[in-house]
């Protein structure tokens, strides 16, 4: 279970980073959804899908983030990355990706990374009524129809449904920690922090 990852910072704009330590890095094209997507090598084109795992060495896979959850999963011989927004975390997409993986090895670990916490993020009504039953202790009602969401909860949720025992929070959020990351919500901007991981 030799693994690194790696985190990008505001000195650098994530979607710019194509190789850390003189690898290729491979991202999706994120859609918000609970696709899972496995790459065995560096994709021409790359793929449409918010989950990527691999069992290669000599590629990054990551996906970028300004607010919303990654998610690193480490298996036996096996990595995944997830991108977790509200969206993707209602179509399931952390516990799609485990359960990929879990067919042909078992995800050891979980680490939460750099995302909004569950005091930063403000939701409406509309989205606190799309979620079931399960997820209700992920919202914390502040009036006037909003709601504080914790998406770190939620992923846990799923982690924990598909298995997973061994959860690490990084506890950094990406608007407590504007200074060093990138949010969308608290700064309005196009860019993104990098969230990557490979097998050593």
């Amino acid at each position: 279970m030799k693994y690194e990852t790696f985190i990008s910072e505001r000195d650098k704009d994530g979607r710019s980073i194509k190789e850390i330590k003189g690898t290729p890095v491979v991202t999706p094209v994120q859609v918000h959804g609970g696709k899972v997507a496995f790459i065995g090598s560096v994709p021409q084109k790359p793929p449409v899908a918010d989950g990527l795992i691999t069992d290669t060495k000599n590629l990054w896979i990551g996906v970028l983030t300004a607010d919303c959850l990654p998610v690193f999963l480490i298996g036996e011989g096996v990595v995944g990355v997830v991108h977790a927004g509200w969206r993707g975390t209602l179509k399931g997409i952390t516990f799609n990706a485990v359960s990929y993986i879990n067919r042909f090895s078992r995800v050891k670990k979980a680490i939460l990374g750099v995302g909004i916490c569950g005091k930063c993020y403000e939701v409406g009504e509309d989205v606190y009524k799309l979620f079931p039953h399960e997820y209700k202790s992920c919202f914390k009602e502040i009036g006037e129809g909003k709601f504080l969401l914790d998406l770190k909860e939620a992923n846990k949720i799923q982690l924990k449904a598909a298995g997973v025992s061994e959860i690490e929070d990084l506890n950094l959020c990406s608007v407590c920690n504007n200074d060093r990351f990138f949010s969308y919500r608290k700064e309005k901007t196009d860019k993104r922090t990098l969230s990557a991981i490979r097998l050593i």
